[in-house]
């Protein structure tokens, strides 16, 4: 199941994969929330966490989040995948190429500087 991590930092979303995530995970509770932050008119900065209580990750779950993020690449400002699986990494490549936004891996161990990573304001041109 994806479940939402519910003490994201202000203008963040985050899920945590526990246990078996299944196809339609994506649909039922990660895919509403994107969907109402686009509405809203936010950029998604959004995290996920595939950490320990992650035991099995249908392969057509990923491709649900993958044909999302096509279908909304201007949406995404950031995004954090925490995790220490080695089969993610192919995967990541594929979705940096479909979103522009920033797209950052970190160990679980870094899980606090995913979440501060996410937070931080762009200082590009800031200081012009």
């Amino acid at each position: 199941m994806l479940r939402r991590i519910a003490d994201m930092p202000p203008g963040t979303v985050g899920f945590e994969a526990i246990g078996k995530v299944e196809d339609d995970d994506f649909e039922h509770a990660v895919e509403p929330v994107l969907r109402a932050e686009i509405a809203a008119g936010r950029k998604i900065r959004l995290l996920y966490l595939l950490g320990p209580g992650l035991r099995e990750y249908e392969s057509d779950t990923l491709g649900e989040e993958m044909k999302f993020a096509a279908r909304h690449p201007t949406s995404y400002e950031r995004v954090a995948v925490v995790s220490d699986e080695d089969w993610l990494r192919p995967a990541l490549r594929v979705l940096s190429v479909l979103v522009p936004g920033q797209l950052r891996a970190f160990p679980v161990a870094q899980l606090a500087s995913a979440r501060e990573w996410l937070a931080t304001a762009d200082r590009i041109g800031a200081e012009a």
